[in-house]
């Protein structure tokens, strides 16, 4: 895979989409940049180039979940998205676990959601619909 594109920001984040990149970490906090967040995840809707994308401790809660999932509806190229330690709950995992099922041309495979607050049930149903993508 290639190299990790890191970035500091979710408007450094939708640069490095539209530059091709296949490997994004980002390192900010959601709280205070939700609208650049918002067209970051609009940006990785129609991505076909981002395989793996690192939000590793932003904090990005129910509401950043939720607009993640809505990116997960139409996103055919992600295949590993790292959200732990993000303060997400039950209502963004379910929307999450939403659009993974609903979108049957998804390429996700790993979704790391520990250090989170979402029941095991969830997690257990998530890990399911992952595996058939496998």
């Amino acid at each position: 895979m290639s190299n990790v594109t890191n970035v500091k920001s979710y408007d450094e984040a939708l640069g490095a989409l539209k530059k091709g990149a296949q490997n994004v970490r980002v390192r900010t906090k959601y709280t205070g940049n939700e609208q650049s967040f918002q067209k970051f995840v609009d940006a990785l809707a129609g991505n076909k180039t981002c395989k793996i994308l690192d939000l590793w401790g932003n904090g990005i809660g129910d509401s950043g979940a939720i607009a993640i999932g809505k990116s997960l509806e139409t996103n055919e190229s992600l295949t590993n998205l790292n959200l732990r330690n993000n303060n997400i709950q039950d209502t963004g995992a379910g929307a999450i676990h939403d659009a993974i099922r609903g979108n049957k041309m998804s390429a996700l495979v790993t979704l790391d959601l520990d250090d989170n607050d979402i029941d095991q049930t969830l997690l257990n149903d998530i890990d399911a619909l992952l595996r058939r993508n496998r």
